[in-house]
């Protein structure tokens, strides 16, 4: 059995100045423990679905006691909230920070590539998304737990596409027809039940044609009229 304990140390050669081993924080300890249990947590909820994962089965492919499970998450759902915080982060925060866009952009080109870029992440990291989708599903149910997490997520997708059609309404690269608020419920159904359709069955489309087909949708439904481009 492998021991942990330190190993004996040869001498020190009086001439040679030995490196001194950097001692991480407890703030660096903290931190690198919480991602190990978020990655076991991914891993286990792409390959089971939550209800089939317990604390336990995280700490133990983390490596990990369940206890410091608790000690980091408090429950399960604290668990999977923080997971799907940390997921959506990686898939969203480029729309989310929309607002800070060129106002002279092609707001529909942006959006279009976003839809693309979204989906190949979501299937080109086929856990992280098979976890995120497996989670979301379960925010369904009327008393589920997670409701309230993936309202708020969902939300702030939903914002900034809504904040990236205002500004091309500006610009006049997206038409005024167009309503905010529900194109932006469109696009994310549109990413989110593609994505899941591909990781369903992923043989029974192309997904790169998919994508093009989002982005000549966009295209058509969202850019103005030749006639209605400001000269």
């Amino acid at each position: 059995m492998t021991s942990h304990s330190e190993s004996p140390v040869a001498p020190a050669d009086p001439g040679h100045r030995a490196s001194v081993p950097t001692r991480r924080t407890q703030r660096e300890r903290t931190a690198q423990a919480e991602q190990a249990l978020l990655d076991a947590a991914e891993t286990l909820f792409a390959e089971r679905g939550i209800d089939q994962t317990s604390l336990a089965d995280v700490g133990q492919l983390a490596g990990y006691s369940r206890g410091l499970v608790s000690h980091h998450f408090g429950s399960r759902a604290a668990l999977v909230e923080r997971l799907a915080e940390r997921i959506q982060n990686r898939f969203v925060t480029e729309l989310a920070d929309a607002d800070l866009i060129d106002t002279d952009m092609d707001a529909v080109e942006v959006l279009a590539q976003f839809v693309e870029d979204y989906l190949t992440a979501m299937v080109g990291h086929a856990q992280t998304g098979r976890a995120f989708l497996v989670m979301w599903g379960a925010a369904i149910p009327a008393d589920a737990a997670l409701r309230p997490v993936f309202a708020i997520d969902d939300a702030r997708f939903r914002l900034g596409t809504q904040t990236l059609l205002r500004a091309g309404q500006a610009n006049g690269t997206v038409a005024d027809s167009v309503d905010q608020e529900a194109t932006a419920a469109v696009v994310v159904g549109m990413v989110r039940g593609i994505a899941a359709q591909y990781l369903i069955a992923p043989k029974a489309f192309d997904l790169p044609t998919a994508a093009r087909t989002c982005r000549q949708f966009l295209r058509n439904s969202l850019s103005p009229q030749r006639d209605d481009r400001p000269t």
